[in-house]
């Protein structure tokens, strides 16, 4: 932008020529919006609210003051879309450098967030960026608020303002912009008086020009040791004349000197004393030195550092000691953790920040002015000697010759006192076997029993645990239903089905079992399921897990168009839906047991599931002191007609000839879901049919009562026990025929017949095989009744030798 002056009067006074940087548009658009308000022709440009009509006249002129302010480019801009009309004009520039697109806005918020502070830029430039992009933004129609302006200029300032940061953070009432700025700028003013005039750690004293007389040349400025004056050298270290002291290579082993005189300046210096080793074991000691010249600690123990800064660059660390010579020995900085001894004799943890890791040296060192920059207090006097950290805990120093020491302890050294501290040397074991430790070894002693949340326990041996109390069961039928879906079952069923979906009534715990092919037929399986048991009642909650079959968009759908509430487990606890999933254990286990004991193949495993479920929901409930049927449907369950799976039974056949099997043999599998009919499985066919007279030969029998009269020719029967079943009697399966009609008394509409014993059977038996059978129970009977019926029989002397041996 530059300023161009015309002495002639003709155009404007002050010509802001635009010099087409989209960077400084707006700076000029302000600056000539000012200059037309003092031409009276601002409202031509900036249209008031109670204009009517705009003047031509004044638009033109308007158009003739703004072309004199832009350069050929911009004047290309709009002399083909608006000329003559300047308010159109000023339109197109605005909408060309400060357009309202999508990439202009993304570009702004790039900008935006990724402002950084430059090392040598000031804070007032640094917020006129930031301000720059925030009002592009809000030109642009986008809100910009005053936090989110604060947080970015906050994330782009150094490390230097992190203390700056921390306050703004922390404020409880959130300032807007304005004040945040002359906060900022205040706090670099103040930053600018404390900080020192050379980039990093000055410590002890500034050295000055020396103002003495040397006592060599008698001249001032410099001492007799800088003297320039040929004198004969000596050297104090090695009593030698080859050389000066200051130039005694002995003096200067296991310093490293500075780089390079031109890199010196650029590197960070901290200072240190020259220190003198009186260790007899030659080894490094724990206690800190206490050094009030130091600028930084420094920790010769890479185990106590809890962590280094990752920004530091060793090379470019000096160690400045009092002699004046300098060492690169620094290998990193960073928190260090030390063990110190409070005025109490307890052991205290105390971080050391930004200390310096020296391998090489011999003393740790504790610098005073970096403890006391962190709020610190360290009195030396002849009566108090002691150190005072920020929060109060009180250290004692000791003085050893003319040196001071905080009393540490080594980090090869096992001083732990409290309960968590022995809690992670043993591996962190559990409290109370540390307590119960420590009275059957040595060396061990809690003094602090106070119990600390260990986090690292808490990451690496968390389990799942039932935080949440069971449910309140249901008050009435139907009211909450548990389902689940197992599966796939190995091997796939005789029909192909692969799937079971379950359905448990919480109130009564009837079940009910449908079969699937695949998960899709869940929807479809508990729209049959709630046709079921409508009858009953409406069911008003489904509890289920999260399964992909439960959660899609149909089955949620389905639950809406009846009302019904869903719920579902939480993620990994299928406790949470634990009443179907121990029904599951229950059914498998009886079908599977059901399967063995009939010797039949593992692919009809859904006969055996089925008739599982019709047992268990007959089987009596100890909670409500009846089945589930009855506690459903109010009528007890008839048992009489129910046999045993996979028993040998005979079908009648159908549409038979004259001289053809009325029956035919099979296995029983089940009861018929859809009629009052049983279904036998044919093994030859491999077909289960469903029948509805049948007659069985269960695998047991009751053997018939015997008479009086002929109580001795009873045989105990071996045979199979022959049953005739009519299909009317079958009892109908409650869970999969909801809604039909109990059937009636069977006694009542079929009254039985009374079978009379043939009286062909009371002639008498002539069979050999019957007589021998007579004979032998005659003989079974004919035992001794008293001692004296023994001694008069046949077998009185075995008699009296078993007498002797009782």
């Amino acid at each position: 932008m530059a300023t161009v002056q015309n002495p002639t009067g003709y155009g404007p006074r002050r010509g802001l020529i635009f010099d087409g940087d989209e960077n400084k548009y707006e700076l000029w658009e302000v600056k000539f919006l000012g200059y037309m308000r003092l031409q009276k022709l601002y409202n031509i440009f900036i249209p008031s609210s109670s204009e009517r009509e705009l003047d031509e006249a004044k638009n033109a002129d308007a158009f003739a003051e703004l072309v004199q302010c832009l350069d050929d480019r911009s004047l290309a801009l709009v002399i083909r879309e608006a000329k003559d009309n300047g308010r159109k004009a000023l339109t197109v520039l605005r909408e060309h450098y400060q357009g309202k697109g999508k990439p202009r806005i993304i570009s702004l918020y790039t900008e935006l967030t990724s402002l950084k502070k430059a090392e040598n830029e000031t804070i007032t430039d640094y917020i006129i960026r930031a301000e720059t992009a925030a009002t592009a933004l809000k030109a642009a129609e986008e809100v910009i608020s005053d936090g989110l302006l604060i947080a970015m200029v906050l994330k782009g300032l150094p490390n230097a303002y992190k203390t700056f940061s921390t306050v703004v953070i922390q404020r409880e009432n959130q300032m807007n912009f304005g004040d945040f700025k002359i906060a900022l700028r205040n706090h670099e003013e103040n930053e600018k008086c404390c900080r020192p005039a050379e980039n990093g750690d000055n410590v002890m004293y500034v050295k000055k020009k020396f103002e003495g007389k040397c006592f060599k040349c008698d001249k001032k400025g410099h001492k007799s040791s800088d003297c320039w004056m040929k004198a004969e050298k000596w050297c104090n270290k090695c009593k030698s004349k080859t050389h000066n002291t200051k130039d005694c290579r002995a003096r200067r082993d296991g310093v490293k000197m500075a780089a390079e005189t031109g890199k010196e300046n650029a590197k960070i210096h901290s200072f240190a004393f020259t220190l003198k080793e009186n260790n007899s074991n030659g080894g490094k000691t724990s206690n800190l030195l206490v050094d009030t010249g130091a600028t930084s600690h420094i920790i010769n123990d890479k185990s106590k550092f809890v962590n280094f800064d990752e920004k530091f660059d060793p090379s470019n660390h000096v160690i400045e000691l009092a002699d004046g010579s300098k060492a690169n020995v620094v290998l990193g900085k960073g928190n260090a953790k030390v063990k110190l001894y409070d005025i109490n004799g307890n052991l205290q943890d105390v971080m050391l920040s930004n200390a310096l890791y020296i391998p090489s040296y011999q003393q740790n060192i504790f610098s005073v002015p970096a403890a006391i920059e962190k709020g610190a207090a360290v009195s030396l006097d002849r009566q108090v000697r002691e150190y005072r950290d920020p929060e109060g805990t009180v250290f004692g120093i000791k003085q050893v010759g003319k040196l001071y020491y905080l009393n540490s302890i080594s980090s090869s050294q096992n001083n732990a006192s409290s309960l968590m501290e022995w809690h992670k040397i043993l591996g962190h074991c559990n409290y109370n076997d540390v307590r119960k430790l420590e009275s059957v070894v040595k060396g061990m002693k809690i003094v602090d029993d106070k119990e600390i949340l260990c986090e690292v326990c808490t990451q690496g041996k968390m389990c799942q645990h039932r935080r949440r109390e069971p449910d309140q069961r249901a008050k009435g039928p139907l009211e909450f239903v548990h389902c689940d879906l197992a599966g796939p079952v190995e091997p796939a069923a005789k029909d192909g089905f692969k799937y079971a979906l379950s359905f448990v009534d919480d109130f009564t715990g009837t079940n009910l079992i449908y079969f699937l092919k695949q998960k899709s037929d869940t929807v479809e399986a508990t729209e049959t399921f709630l046709a079921d048991i409508a009858p009953f009642g409406k069911v008003k909650r489904i509890r289920s897990d999260n399964g992909t079959e439960f959660t899609s968009r149909k089955f949620k759908s389905l639950l809406r168009q009846n009302s019904i509430k869903h719920e579902t487990s939480a993620p990994y606890s299928p406790h949470q839906n634990g009443t179907v999933e121990r029904a599951w254990r229950s059914l498998f286990s009886m079908a599977r047991c059901m399967l063995l004991e009939a010797n039949l193949p593992k692919r009809l495993w859904t006969y055996a599931v089925m008739t599982a479920v019709y047992i268990r929901n007959r089987c009596f409930n100890s909670r409500l002191g009846k089945t589930p049927y009855e506690a459903l449907t109010g009528k007890q369950p008839n048992l009489s007609n129910m046999h045993v799976f996979g028993s040998t039974c005979y079908a009648f056949v159908q549409n038979v000839k004259k001289l053809d099997d009325r029956s035919r043999k099979g296995v029983f599998v089940g009861y018929d879901k859809d009629s009052p009919a049983y279904l036998v499985y044919h093994p030859e066919t491999n077909k289960v049919e469903k029948v509805r007279c049948v007659k069985f030969f269960d695998n047991f029998g009751t053997e018939p009562e015997a008479s009086n009269d002929n109580q001795e020719l009873i045989v105990p029967n071996k045979e199979h026990v022959e049953t005739t079943v009519n299909a009317n009697e079958l009892p109908q399966q409650m869970d999969e025929n909801a809604g039909t009609a109990e059937v009636e008394n069977n006694a009542a509409r079929y009254p039985t017949r009374t079978r009379n014993k043939p009286r062909y059977l009371d002639q008498p038996i002539i069979d050999d095989n019957v007589n021998r059978t007579v004979d032998y129970c005659f003989r079974a009977v004919d035992i001794p009744k008293c001692y004296k019926q023994a001694i008069k029989s046949l077998e009185a002397n075995k008699w009296q030798n078993a007498m002797n041996a009782e």
